[in-house]
C-alpha cells in the first residue's frame, strides 16, 4: 500500500534537457491546481535509459514525461501501453498504476483535440509534411479520428511510402504519397495541413516547399515546432486567413493531457501556455 504521507513525484527524461519548458509548465499547473506535487528534470545518456527506468521504479515516481530521443527506446522498460501508444509505436508519458508502468502517447491526441476546436476531422482530408516519428503519430491519430484521406509528402520517398503503408494497414483512411520537391500546391479539397518536420524548430523562418498561393481561408494549418509561436508556414497561412494551430499550443495540450492522466484533474491550459511563453521568451 502506498504511503499517503509521501509527496507525489513526477519527472522528465530527455537528452538534451536544457531549455526544455516542461518543468516550468508542470510546476505552474500543480500550483494552480493546489497539488503539493514535485517535478524534476533529468538529462539521461541514451545508453543509460534502462538504469533511469529502474530508478523511476525504485524511487516511486508517479508520472514521467518522455522526451527525445527515448520515445521508442523506453518501450522495452514498460509493463503495458495504452491503445494510442500501441497504435503509434512510441510514447511521450508514463503513468504508474500500482507497481506497473504504463506508457501513453498524448502527442497525437493533442493535435486531434486542437483540430476539433476548428473543425470535425471526420471525413476530412489531410496533407502531412514529413514522414518521421511525429508525422506517424499525428497521421495515425487523425486517421483514428475519422480523416478519410491522408496525403504524405516528404523528401525521403522510402520513409514516405512506409508511412503510407502504415496508415493503410492501421486505419480506414485512404493514404497517398507525393514527393516533396519544387513547390507543392495544395489540392482544393485539402482541409488540414500539418508540418510534422523539425524544420520549424531549428529554423522558424525556413521555407517549406509548399506553394502558399494554394492556401485558402478554409484551411487549418498546423506546425509542430513547440519552441515558437510563428514559423514560415504559419505566417504564410495567417496572411491567407487560415486557421492556425502552432506547436506551442500542441506542446501545452499534450503536457496537459499527461498531467490529467497523472493527477485525475484537468489542468489550467491557459496558465500553462502563459508559463511556456514566459519560459521561452516569446
Amino acid at each position: 500500500m502506498p504511503n499517503e504521507s509521501l509527496i507525489e513525484k513526477c519527472c522528465l527524461l530527455a537528452n538534451p534537457a536544457a531549455g526544455n519548458p516542461t518543468q516550468y509548465l508542470v510546476e505552474q499547473a500543480f500550483e494552480r491546481a493546489g497539488l503539493d506535487w514535485r517535478f524534476m528534470t533529468f538529462e539521461v545518456e541514451p545508453e543509460r535509459i534502462g538504469d533511469a527506468m529502474r530508478g523511476i521504479r525504485a524511487l516511486g515516481f508517479h508520472g514521467v514525461k518522455i522526451g527525445e530521443p527515448f520515445q521508442a527506446s523506453v518501450l522495452e522498460h514498460l509493463d503495458d501501453l495504452t491503445d494510442a501508444a500501441r497504435r503509434v509505436g512510441s510514447i511521450n508519458c508514463i503513468t504508474a498504476a500500482g507497481q506497473r508502468l504504463v506508457g501513453d502517447n498524448t502527442e497525437g491526441a493533442a493535435v486531434v483535440e486542437l483540430v476539433r476546436k476548428q473543425l470535425d476531422p471526420a471525413g476530412k482530408k489531410l496533407l502531412i509534411v514529413g514522414a518521421g516519428r511525429l508525422a506517424r503519430v499525428v497521421a495515425l491519430e487523425l486517421a483514428s479520428a475519422g480523416m478519410s484521406a491522408i496525403t504524405v509528402t516528404s523528401r525521403d520517398a522510402t520513409s514516405g511510402q512506409q508511412l503510407v503503408e502504415t496508415i493503410q494497414r492501421q486505419s480506414s483512411a485512404t493514404p497517398s504519397f507525393v514527393p516533396l520537391s519544387g513547390k507543392v500546391a495544395l489540392e482544393a479539397d485539402i482541409d488540414v495541413v500539418v508540418n510534422a518536420t523539425s524544420l520549424g524548430s531549428t529554423n522558424p523562418d525556413a521555407k517549406l516547399p509548399l506553394d502558399p498561393e494554394s492556401f485558402t481561408p478554409k484551411l487549418v494549418v498546423v506546425d509542430v515546432a513547440y519552441n515558437t509561436s510563428r514559423t514560415w508556414v504559419t505566417s504564410q497561412a495567417a496572411q491567407k486567413g487560415c486557421r492556425i494551430i502552432d506547436g506551442l499550443s500542441i506542446y501545452v495540450e499534450q503536457t496537459a493531457l499527461a498531467l490529467q492522466r497523472w493527477t485525475g484533474t484537468k489542468p489550467d491550459v491557459t496558465a500553462m501556455r502563459e508559463a511556456a511563453e514566459e519560459f521561452l521568451g516569446i
